[in-house]
């Protein structure tokens, strides 16, 4: 009866440890967990995700391992077995242009346009890799900062580098329950909307 009443508690949807992985890096824990994303289909199947959603195992039938349930957190086991908490992150759609390097045959900045991109809001990231133009993913992250931070919870869009994955060139924020987030630097571009189209 327990198992079909944690099985209950996981909604179809992704859910990753971001906060608990960031966290952990943050305070220079000795032990980081590993960050873990499961997505859970409508039948209760789960597998393991990336960062961009992809499937790292295929589905399973059963509770994902560790699954517990206290005082309304979450918590589940690494791929390595380390208990780490995790949060359901909410669809978002988003878009990207990137300025690419070579203007156009009048002179004119040229941009691609990546659209229709979805991800989730624990961390899921989209990515544009269009010819001509720099690599560049968008990371969105609805963060609640732990005790005894004076920091507001916030709805958070990261611009990344490949060759930084760990590290923004620049970020924006907005409030937790903000339908759209966005952000321009100037050679790129992006945003970020609830929901799915």
């Amino acid at each position: 009866m327990l198992a079909l009443l944690l099985a209950a508690a996981l909604l179809p949807g992704v859910y990753t440890n971001e906060d608990d992985h960031y966290f952990a890096r943050e305070r220079g824990d000795a032990a980081i967990p590993a960050w873990t994303g499961v997505e859970v289909a409508a039948d209760g199947r789960w597998r393991r995700v990336d960062w961009h959603g992809k499937a790292l195992t295929d589905w399973e039938a059963g509770d994902p391992p560790g699954l517990t349930q206290s005082e309304g957190r979450i918590s589940l086991h690494t791929a390595a077995g380390q208990p780490t908490l995790v949060k359901k992150g909410e669809t978002f759609t988003c878009w990207i242009s990137t300025l690419k390097h070579a203007k156009k045959p009048d002179g004119k900045e040229d941009w691609t346009f990546a659209a229709n991109l979805v991800t989730h809001d624990q961390g899921g990231r989209v990515a544009s890799a269009a010819e001509g133009a720099p690599p560049v993913e968008l990371r969105l992250r609805n963060v609640v900062w732990p005790p005894p931070a004076s920091n507001r919870p916030s709805l958070v869009l990261y611009v990344h580098t490949p060759d930084q994955p760990n590290r923004a060139v620049s970020y924006s924020w907005a409030d937790p329950a903000a339908r759209l987030i966005g952000i321009n630097l100037r050679w790129v571009q992006g945003s970020c909307t609830r929901g799915t189209r």
